[in-house]
């Protein structure tokens, strides 16, 4: 199946979010004895945390471009 790019960046984040808080929540749940809401916690956090890194990665890779262009300019 053909997808769009944003479409494919958002389930491979997604998908990358859910794996790390499944690990932090497993660990929460079963080596602190935490309740199961800590679970679904940390996988919400995890996936909020991935969009928020990805989209400062983005932001990131736009600035040098631009700054690239604005030194092009100048010369």
């Amino acid at each position: 199946m053909f997808y769009s790019v944003t479409f494919q960046k958002i389930i491979y984040l997604t998908a990358i979010g859910v794996i790390i808080g499944a690990i932090v929540g497993f660990s929460a749940v079963l080596g602190f004895d935490l309740g199961g809401t800590s679970f679904i916690l940390s996988m919400f956090l995890s996936i909020l945390l991935v969009y928020v890194t990805a989209m400062y990665a983005e932001l990131y890779h736009i600035r040098e471009a631009i700054n690239k262009q604005h030194r092009d300019e100048r010369r």
